[in-house]
């Protein structure tokens, strides 16, 4: 058996760009930020979801957003200004969940000295 799911938690490195695709559908795209904790490397990678989602969340998709998104990869090939063949990636949102804006739900030092872990 095949699966295809990608599961990540990131921030929204811009404010989200909302259109209408061919067939009158609305689309929500934007770029996810997400860190990997082992080491300093960041993935940036494209993020793509249609129709009420798109409508009900464009206005909420800003820049510095913590998001968990769960949806299918999805790799298109195409040829560069050079003639050169290249592959792009992105993800096709089934489920997007919002966190905090950037600035918001910070932790004070006093509190975090209360935290039980």
């Amino acid at each position: 058996m095949n699966i295809n799911l990608w599961v990540g938690c990131g921030r929204l490195t811009k404010d989200a760009e909302s259109s209408v695709t061919k067939k009158g559908t609305p689309m929500s795209k934007f770029r996810l930020a997400v860190n990997d904790r082992r080491n300093d490397d960041t993935l940036f990678l494209n993020v793509l979801c249609f129709g009420k989602m798109a409508e009900s969340l464009n206005e909420h998709l800003l820049k510095g957003r913590l998001v968990s998104v769960t949806g299918k990869v999805k790799v298109d090939e195409y040829e560069d200004k050079t003639g050169a063949m290249r592959n792009s990636i992105c993800v096709m949102a089934d489920d997007i969940s919002l966190g905090p804006n950037a600035g918001q739900g910070k932790v004070s030092s006093s509190a975090e000295a209360e935290a039980p872990f």
